[in-house]
């Protein structure tokens, strides 16, 4: 081999090992911008956990022999699933940008707590709660029972606990609306997600982050809020009994086709 030769194989080795030299200080440089936001991230990923948990918590409720609703128990353990990928998303995330996450403390009160009594519409005669349900006339009534003092759950508060496990009503009476209370209380859930995710994009300095959010997180969530927020109208439609099961059967039948 000529010296030519040999200089030019020195030359190119070179070379290589000074861009795999500047490639590797790239991704440690970017690996080393930590995230400016760990807080709000936290946080997020704790309102993330808490719907995952409350989501898990009523599909095994539906799931039960005196409820038996079990495409609605599907739907929320799907539901379930699809927030704890978000908050290990948000938490694989952190972990590139070496901003290590911490890990929540998930308390069921806490998550209860979230739903004031001033939060959700429960009650159909309110006028803030008209367009939620069937008019008023003869042939529009609602067909569940009349909402008096002893035949309904009065707050969203003590629906997320009868929910929960934390406090049980034997009253079946009492249980005729919880379906479409729960709908009510995962679309609050879903607003306050995304809200959260909102104020981190505004208040966030850092662009990558935001890039993400913006990108994995928003869009899928205001396509949840949508999709809740129908069912919420066509359950309110349907009215409990007869209705909560067909609307539970349409569950099953697309879960089927799936």
């Amino acid at each position: 081999m000529d010296n030519n030769s040999k200089i030019m194989r020195r030359t190119i080795s070179i070379l290589l090992v000074f861009n795999l030299w500047i490639s590797l200080s790239a991704a440690d440089t970017f690996c080393l911008d930590k995230v400016t936001d760990v807080p709000n991230l936290n946080d997020q990923i704790q309102k993330e956990l808490q719907a995952s948990t409350f989501y898990l918590a009523a599909s095994h409720y539906f799931e039960r022999s005196d409820m038996a609703l079990h495409g609605i128990s599907k739907f929320f353990h799907k539901m379930s699933s699809e927030e704890k990928g978000h908050a290990d998303k948000l938490m694989t995330y952190m972990n590139m940008r070496k901003s290590p996450p911490k890990t929540p403390n998930i308390s069921i009160k806490d998550i209860c707590d979230l739903f004031s009594k001033n939060d959700i519409c429960l009650d159909k005669n309110s006028d803030d709660c008209k367009h939620l349900y069937s008019a008023k006339s003869d042939d529009c009534k609602h067909s569940c029972p009349a909402k008096t003092d002893d035949c309904t759950i009065s707050s969203p508060h003590k629906v997320c606990t009868e929910i929960t496990g934390t406090e049980h009503t034997q009253d079946i009476c009492k249980k005729d609306n919880i379906p479409l209370y729960v709908m009510k209380l995962a679309h609050k859930l879903e607003l306050l997600v995304y809200d959260k995710l909102v104020n981190i994009v505004k208040e966030s300095s850092d662009e990558e982050l935001k890039h993400f959010i913006e990108h994995e997180y928003l869009d899928e969530q205001i396509e949840s809020i949508k999709q809740i927020s129908d069912y919420e109208i066509q359950m309110a439609r349907l009215g409990c009994g007869l209705g909560f099961y067909i609307f539970d059967q349409q569950f099953l039948q697309n879960d089927a086709k799936s």
